[in-house]
């Protein structure tokens, strides 16, 4: 155990983000590939699921299956998550976890939130990092809570207007690019009240 602690402390804070990224993406890889992530009858490959993991934690949007067709309620909440380790950051998301356990936030993870938020200096990173999170929660929710009302006139009923509204707001705030509709926004080409949202 301290021969791992020591080497994971001999590691520069790039190389300490690139890690956490690479964790990162093999949770994602996990969670994905899990049978519960899936619609009944439906599979993928590990290389789909790795493929889609990277494109989520790196928010490119970019994906080998349709979403929608592939993944269950539970898939899209997991991906939900995923999306929130490049949106957010890694080291946001570290930090509000630290501050949660209420772990000393020391140098070496100032500096590690420094480069992940490409900053210039270490003053006020902590306070930083809360309020990006607050910031994108409250956004996030509020994008989920507006459309979900909105999308009552889209879908049939309120749990599907209401998981289409959170999934829309998080890919927006995110810059994700995924959608769960199988059609991205196509359907409200006419609608310039969602159009003004994802603006937003």
């Amino acid at each position: 155990m301290n021969r791992i602690k020591n080497k994971i402390n001999a590691l520069t804070p790039t190389q300490l983000i690139v890690s956490f990224y690479a964790v990162a993406v093999t949770i994602s890889v996990i969670l994905l590939s899990l049978p519960v992530a899936h619609k009944p009858g439906m599979s993928w490959s590990f290389t789909d699921a790795l493929f889609t993991a990277v494109s989520a934690v790196s928010v490119t949007g970019l994906t080998v299956v349709s979403t929608v067709d592939t993944l269950s309620t539970t898939g899209i909440f997991f991906l939900m998550f995923i999306l929130q380790f490049g949106g957010i950051g890694i080291m946001t998301l570290g930090t509000f976890l630290w501050l949660v356990v209420r772990k000393r936030i020391g140098l070496k993870e100032r500096r590690l939130i420094m480069i992940d938020q490409n900053q210039t200096n270490l003053a006020g990173l902590v306070v930083l990092v809360k309020q990006i999170l607050l910031l994108i929660l409250a956004i996030e929710f509020i994008g989920a809570i507006t459309l979900g009302i909105y999308f009552l006139n889209y879908y049939p009923t309120w749990q599907e207007a209401f998981l289409q509204g959170a999934f829309a707001s998080v890919s927006a705030t995110t810059n994700a690019g995924f959608d769960i509709t199988g059609s991205s926004l196509m359907p409200f080409a006419n609608d310039y009240f969602v159009q003004s949202i994802f603006r937003f």
